[in-house]
């Protein structure tokens, strides 16, 4: 009886490991199966969008799951994508400022409390608030400095002989204002994070390259990592295209902020050291306390800055299905990068591409992520919401308030012209320009919630400058008159009807003229609120047929070339000619013509000065892109 109990015991222990291998051997083969299609789905993307190549990463603790070259490095000589390939990755570069200035504060050389103005006073920041709002470095890194973006004169720089760190900063004077209190809301400035850069210079005592260098890139095996067109990389680097035209290696201005450049296998271990939270090979180069701080932000003063939480220190997150990644988004002209990682499970990824659809690298990352959480627990987060009674009344007619090139923004300003209204529990947020709202319940806590997306939240706040604001994900919002919002309206319709109704009247004018009463100055009636609004349909074709990729942006835009001076006069030439029209019709006010097109051309030159004052108010006239 005991030798059969040992032999039944035995059989089932054989049973259950074959069951065991099996089992393995098909998760294995799904497996498998599951990253091949991964990867075939990958090159369909490529090859539908026209991208020539991508370097893919994947990782899972120490093991790498995916190292690959997908595609072409070089179209004209048929060269191939492989681990080693280098790709431009663009902001993903803000990761090291952020991790030099946390190795300083480890090793007590400084604080992310410290004002900046302390630690470097050879770079004037102009700051209005400094006595009560001192920009601190955690400003600089959560971009909450007040400092724009860089603008189309710091993009348009170019130079390929390599400025210092503190030449560049000193470029531009006019970028280092700060435009509003800092850690009152988010800007994002590739100029604030390359100013937190020089601190690393300036309290290392080496240059910020050479720092990171011996700080991160050796420690990692990073031994090709470089912020500068090296060698290495004019052999071995993808060429990166937009539109299909190969773009030539741009030099950006700041270069900590967004000139990285690296190969797939050298970020297999920057992947893994984020996700054995700053550890590699059993050297721990920064602290897990160091890590934590750099992914959580705590530069905000406003009330719900909790909302702002997932944008800490050169580092943003990202939620897929209520997975939360973290880690730098990059793009330069011709090629896109994404770097992210979830710390919760040990996971992580890194695409590059060598286009300029940032569409693309999107659409290969939601890929990635859904491969990389398809056998996690699932967070079922009820999209129901809790709905409370609300005790704030947001109706109205509200503009954003940020832009990152304020008077380019300016231009489509009207068309994120946004509408609140209540109708019961609800908020309803819409697009005047769009047809259907979103809706909001108030979760108790005087925030509403988006109706069908989790962690969704709008609020009210006090601003320092604007005042009451609304603030969110759709950036931060103003709240304007009844009047003004429909004066902006009346604006965007209008710009598009005069010039169709301009054209038809001047044509019918001058048919009346050769084949019927020849009346000259009626002729010119007509013919100069043409003429007038041709300035900006001009400027506007020319502005088309000239850029045809972002690097003619850079280039044409940022320097004083023919495409920008013929901007200057061209709008200067619009602004003159609404006037003169104008008088020109009051003068001829009496002249005996059909009524019809002397109203007409009256309503339309008294447009095409509203066009020049609203042009006017916003910098657009005269406007010297190069300065």
């Amino acid at each position: 009886m005991i030798i059969m109990k040992k032999i039944i015991t035995v059989l089932v222990f054989i049973f259950f490991s074959i069951s065991l291998c099996f089992a393995q051997k098909v998760s294995d083969a799904n497996s498998s199966k599951a990253l091949k299609e991964l990867q075939i789905s990958i090159q369909n993307i490529l090859i539908k969008t026209n991208t020539p190549g991508a370097g893919i990463v994947m990782v899972s603790g120490d093991d790498v799951i995916l190292l690959k070259g997908i595609g072409k490095a070089d179209l004209e000589n048929n060269l191939d994508v492989n681990e080693n390939t280098m790709f431009r990755l663009g902001s993903v570069s803000k990761l090291f400022v952020s991790l030099a200035i946390l190795k300083l504060q480890e090793d007590g050389y400084l604080s992310l409390k410290d004002k900046v103005s302390d630690l470097i006073p050879d770079i004037e920041i102009t700051n209005p608030w400094k006595d009560q709002y001192p920009i601190r470095i955690e400003n600089l890194l959560e971009h909450s400095s007040g400092l724009n973006d860089w603008s189309l004169a710091e993009l348009g720089s170019d130079d390929p002989k390599p400025k210092t760190l503190k030449e560049a900063l000193e470029y531009y004077p006019k970028g280092r204002i700060a435009r509003f209190v800092p850690g009152t809301r988010m800007q994002y400035s590739n100029l604030a994070v390359s100013i937190a850069a020089y601190i690393v210079e300036t309290v290392s005592g080496m240059t910020y390259e050479a720092y990171v260098d011996k700080y991160f890139f050796k420690p990692l095996g990073m031994e090709n990592a470089t912020f500068r067109n090296s060698k290495h990389y004019q052999e071995f680097g993808a060429k990166g295209y937009d539109n299909g035209v190969i773009m030539p290696y741009f030099h950006p201005l700041y270069r900590p902020s967004a000139a990285l450049t690296d190969s797939p296998k050298e970020l297999v271990n920057l992947l893994r050291f984020f996700i054995n939270r700053g550890k590699i090979d059993d050297i721990q180069i920064l602290s897990d306390n160091s890590l934590k701080r750099m992914e959580r932000n705590e530069s905000m003063h406003i009330e719900h800055s909790a909302f702002l939480k997932g944008n800490g220190l050169g580092n943003s997150s990202t939620l897929y299905n209520n997975f939360i990644y973290r880690g730098h988004g990059g793009s330069v002209p011709g090629s896109n990068a994404d770097f992210r990682y979830l710390p919760e499970y040990n996971l992580g990824f890194a695409i590059m591409i060598n286009g300029n659809n940032q569409d693309v690298l999107n659409a290969i990352s939601r890929l990635i992520k859904k491969y990389q959480t398809k056998d996690l627990p699932q967070k079922n987060v009820s999209l129901k919401k809790t709905r409370h009674k609300s005790t704030k009344d947001l109706t109205g007619y509200y503009i954003p308030v940020n832009y990152k090139f304020d008077c380019l923004e300016s231009l489509i300003k009207i068309k994120r012209l946004k509408k609140m209204w209540h109708k019961g529990d609800t908020l309803y947020v819409k697009n005047v320009l769009r047809q259907y709202p979103n809706k909001f319940y108030s979760n108790g806590k005087n925030e509403f919630e988006r109706e069908d997306f989790d962690g969704f939240v709008i609020f009210q706040t006090n601003d320092p400058v604007d005042g009451e604001v609304i603030y969110g994900d759709m950036g931060m919002l103003k709240k304007i008159s009844s009047i003004y919002a429909f004066t902006l309206l009346i604006i965007f319709w209008a710009f598009y009807i005069i010039p169709v109704t301009v054209f038809i009247f001047a044509i019918l004018r001058l048919l009346i003229y050769f084949f019927g009463k020849k009346n000259k100055v009626a002729l010119w009636i007509c013919l100069l609120p043409l003429i007038n609004i041709l300035f900006i349909l001009v400027l506007i074709l020319t502005l088309f047929m000239s850029i045809h990729t972002k690097i003619d942006a850079f280039l044409l835009l940022g320097n004083m070339s023919p495409l920008s001076v013929f901007i200057f006069i061209g709008t200067i030439g619009f602004a003159l000619t609404s006037l003169w029209v104008l008088y020109y019709l009051f003068k001829n006010r009496n002249i005996k013509m059909s009524k019809v097109f002397y109203y007409h051309s009256v309503l339309a030159a008294i447009f095409n000065l509203i066009f020049t004052i609203y042009f006017f108010s916003n910098g657009l006239i005269g406007i010297q892109t190069w300065v």
